[in-house]
């Protein structure tokens, strides 16, 4: 698939995104979130079963826009003692991480026209102690390839992160799965994908 084409496709979905309704997007926001409490709570009673390490952390954005809202998702985990890191921004198209919770401080993005919270920041280095990373998308396909806003950031998050690594999980609307993503030898996979009906483990994936 050509630039134009991969272009094409991104703007299509953009585009399907906004056109959802309001309620409707909050509906299926809604059963995101209880979808991702039901996945770390199945994690945390399989890590107990098995004597593996639970860290009681998360990775997730901050939804902007018309993005599946992960804010409900937040004050829940925040509110049952879960520490919630968010994406920050940095230079060369790279992720930091910062510690998010309800009356976390914001500023704008000195790389990013955002505003993000002020705190420590930390690296990929985070990720070994972390046991989930709700990753976004604009579509995604059951490989668990992932069509993102074209910056490249999670691409390259995705490839940096080394054992012990976390569980990476896509996070899309219904019609956001879909059969096939274009892709690239840059792109790389999540260990599944999140929509309002369930959690999808990636074809490739053992779990």
């Amino acid at each position: 698939m050509t630039d134009a084409e991969k272009t094409g496709f991104r703007q299509e979905y953009r585009r399907r995104r906004r056109e959802l309704p309001a309620l409707e997007r909050a509906a299926q926001s809604a059963a995101l979130t209880d979808g991702a409490l039901t996945l770390l709570a199945e994690r945390k009673q399989q890590a107990e079963n098995t004597g593996q390490p639970w860290h009681g952390r998360v990775a997730s954005v901050m939804s902007y826009g018309a993005e599946p809202d992960t804010g409900q998702l937040h004050a829940r985990l925040a509110a049952e003692g879960v520490e919630v890191y968010v994406p920050v921004s940095l230079p060369q198209r790279q992720l930091g991480w910062v510690r998010w919770f309800p009356s976390v401080a914001m500023e704008r993005s000195a790389v990013a026209p955002i505003d993000e919270p002020v705190g420590e920041r930390f690296g990929v280095e985070l990720m070994s102690r972390v046991d989930v990373v709700f990753v976004p998308a604009q579509a995604v396909d059951p490989a668990g390839y992932r069509m993102g806003q074209g910056g490249g950031y999670y691409d390259r998050f995705l490839a940096q992160l080394s054992e012990p690594t976390p569980l990476t999980v896509a996070v899309v609307y219904t019609h956001e799965l879909v059969e096939r993503v274009p892709r690239d030898e840059m792109d790389r996979p999540t260990d599944a994908v999140l929509t309002p009906e369930g959690l999808h483990w990636s074809v490739r994936t053992e779990h």
